[in-house]
């Protein structure tokens, strides 16, 4: 939702949105105009079907704008008057929030919402940082030993 500066958690959902709908075979990108603009924009190349996609993160579940984008892409025709289809990136741990939040936006409910599908993505793990190493000096050579020539046995 954020497109000036994004976080490392939308980019990491936005990456694994795209591959998802990459494999599904949404692979040619299209440039959408209007407003708003969805952050994934696809088209089937064989069927010429277009898709929207979106991420969502946590702290965009209590956000009137975030809410008001579900709102409008779910609610897309194309020019036939069919249903574009949806998806959203979520994290796997903020799955069960979005959900519920889109029955309560009457987004996803048992009747209406089957063009709107959840994305869930692993969540990005923290990259955990190595100590630096140490320089040590090197352990000082026996003098006078060979090493043992390369396939030989020392008996």
């Amino acid at each position: 939702m954020d497109t000036v500066a994004d976080s490392p958690a939308r980019r990491h959902l936005r990456r694994g949105l795209e591959i998802h709908v990459t494999q599904l075979g949404y692979s040619c990108v299209d440039t959408s105009t209007g407003v708003p603009v969805p952050e994934i924009v696809r088209i089937s190349p064989g069927r010429r079907q277009i898709i929207y996609g979106e991420t969502v993160v946590r702290r965009d579940l209590r956000s009137k704008r975030c809410h008001e984008r579900l709102l409008f892409f779910s609610q897309r025709r194309t020019r036939r008057r069919s249903s574009i289809l949806f998806f959203i990136g979520v994290a796997t741990t903020d799955q069960q929030q979005l959900e519920a939040l889109l029955a309560r936006l009457d987004i996803r409910s048992g009747i209406r919402g089957g063009h709107v599908h959840v994305v869930p993505i692993r969540p990005l793990q923290p990259t955990r940082r190595r100590p630096a190493a140490r320089s040590q000096a090197p352990a000082p050579k026996a003098r006078g030993t060979v090493a043992p020539a390369a396939g030989t046995r020392r008996r």
